[in-house]
């Protein structure tokens, strides 16, 4: 276990002062403040509680202040993540989600984000999350749509008369 201070041996309080007037990296002005108060003899445990940080991300991003060049504190960049699908694949989802589900074998009224995930699990033999789908759908143009809620039991004649009532009442 390292003193308090020691893990940045050899950065010098007054760069990261300097560094941290003209920062614009919202990650790395925080790792220059969690630096500042390190340096400062403040806990890990205290700056984690006082910025909300838990205290390994702190150490973690002491160890980014020691090792990286100052002015390069923010996250590294990271390669973009080959796509599953083909541009071909890509090609053929897009054109098939554009049409209506039916004309894909699917009785469905519209594309739901499932039915997004089954289709391309079951055609491309490619597996994506339900939560990526949502992507995948906004990618190719469409956008998700809910219905409005409505009691299966509501009268129709009956809410149009309370909103004339409620209308008149001034109370919209």
């Amino acid at each position: 276990m390292t003193k308090r201070g020691h893990k940045l041996e050899g950065v010098d309080e007054e760069q990261l002062r300097q560094q941290l007037r003209t920062e614009n990296d919202p990650k790395a002005i925080k790792r220059l403040t969690t630096a500042l108060f390190y340096l400062n003899g403040v806990s890990t445990a205290d700056i984690g509680e006082t910025l909300g940080i838990h205290v390994q991300t702190i150490y973690d991003w002491l160890d980014v202040v020691a090792e990286r060049n100052l002015n390069a504190l923010g996250d590294a960049p990271r390669q973009p993540t080959a796509s599953k699908l083909t541009p071909e694949q890509w090609e053929s989802l897009t054109a098939v989600l554009h049409a209506p589900p039916t004309e894909a074998g699917y009785d469905a009224p519209a594309w739901r984000p499932e039915l997004v995930h089954h289709y391309i699990r079951e055609t491309f033999d490619v597996e994506y999350s339900l939560a990526h789908i949502y992507r995948v759908m906004k990618r190719a143009g469409l956008s998700k749509q809910t219905a409005r809620p409505r009691h299966y039991k509501a009268d129709p004649v009956k809410q149009q008369q309370w909103r004339d009532e409620f209308k008149k009442s001034g109370q919209h």
